[in-house]
């Protein structure tokens, strides 16, 4: 296919022929027909590549490497290559429901302020629910430093925001969470939004990047790389307390470890306040969010750690208690 389309579909692939060939056929049977499938191939080891070619279709346009170069680099590749007005993203294990393209193409159009839109999702595979994303910008930006403002394989974006902001994926980032940097990147350019449907199926199993990985050595990693985007400096210690937001420790979390969490939650609030990178009642609210949650893990840590959670918060409800007295008493009963 040659010429120029309103929407390219970048597909990256490595490994995942099982999968592929639903992915591909989810795109070429789409409700909106003005597209390309762009299959940016990362040196794969399996017939993926033959199964896609296969099936014949002018849409389809294949590039392929000689050597394995990593997620980012394969995506760059894509960005480079597409030709569409808007670039739709799509893994080569996930299936779109046959409205997404033009659903999403139809929001874009009549939202010229939003550059970057996703959608809803149903998790399929090894579990089975659905996941939701904020649908305005304000609420994004609120939760973005923690977690995701839109899933990547959700989305669509324009290509011109890309270019003219020169963005492109950090080629020598090889762990998972790299579409969760390029997040930040964009935010720093133009909006974000999220349609309130189903429009993806994510598919959950051993092919995903994350999978049997080292979930808190990747997240700290993730973590260091974001405070250095923002130009924010910490100790190892404050990075490992950062990591209680996400209910990771490698340690036994004391009374002194809570506080001293509870501190780092008021001084990254007080931080966004002064250089106003979030929206700051969005970004509290995330923060006593998370530190709200961290409650329900402290009993398995012993009573100084929930004791000091209570102190700090200063909300000692019967609720709370009853939680602890009954995880306590079963650590205590065992099995």
């Amino acid at each position: 296919m040659s010429g120029p389309v309103k929407v390219s579909v970048l597909m990256t692939l490595y490994n995942k022929a099982p999968f592929v060939e639903e992915a591909v056929a989810s795109i070429l049977g789409q409700r909106y027909t003005d597209l390309e499938l762009l299959l940016v191939d990362d040196a794969s080891t399996d017939d993926g590549v033959e199964r896609v070619r296969r099936l014949n279709d002018p849409r389809i346009r294949i590039i392929t490497s000689p050597v394995n170069t990593g997620r980012a680099a394969a995506a760059n590749r894509g960005y480079a290559a597409a030709r569409g007005e808007y670039l739709v993203i799509l893994d080569a294990d996930d299936i779109a429901h046959p409205e997404r393209i033009f659903k999403q193409v139809d929001f874009m159009e009549s939202h010229p302020q939003v550059g970057v839109c996703g959608t809803y999702a149903r998790r399929f595979g090894k579990v089975d629910r659905i996941s939701t994303w904020p649908l305005t910008d304000v609420r994004c930006r609120g939760l973005m430093f923690f977690t995701d403002p839109v899933l990547y394989g959700s989305t669509i974006m324009r290509r011109s925001v890309l270019v003219g902001a020169g963005i492109r994926s950090d080629e020598q980032w090889k762990l998972p969470g790299e579409d969760f940097l390029l997040a930040h990147q964009i935010g720093k350019h133009t909006r974000f939004a999220n349609l309130p449907e189903v429009l993806l199926h994510y598919r959950i199993g051993e092919q995903n990047q994350r999978h049997g990985r080292d979930v808190y050595a990747d997240k700290r990693a993730i973590c260091s790389r974001l405070f250095q985007l923002y130009d924010i400096s910490l100790s190892d210690e404050e990075l490992d307390l950062h990591l209680l937001f996400y209910l990771l420790t490698r340690q036994r979390i004391t009374g002194a470890r809570v506080r001293a969490f509870h501190k780092w939650t008021q001084h990254l609030m007080e931080l966004n306040k002064e250089r106003g990178l979030f929206p700051p009642a969005e970004f509290e609210e995330e923060v006593t969010r998370r530190w709200n949650r961290l409650y329900y893990l402290l009993p398995e840590h012993g009573t100084a750690a929930t004791w000091a959670h209570l102190r700090c918060t200063g909300n000692w409800t019967l609720g709370k208690l009853v939680y602890y007295a009954k995880v306590r008493a079963k650590a205590l009963l065992g099995p």
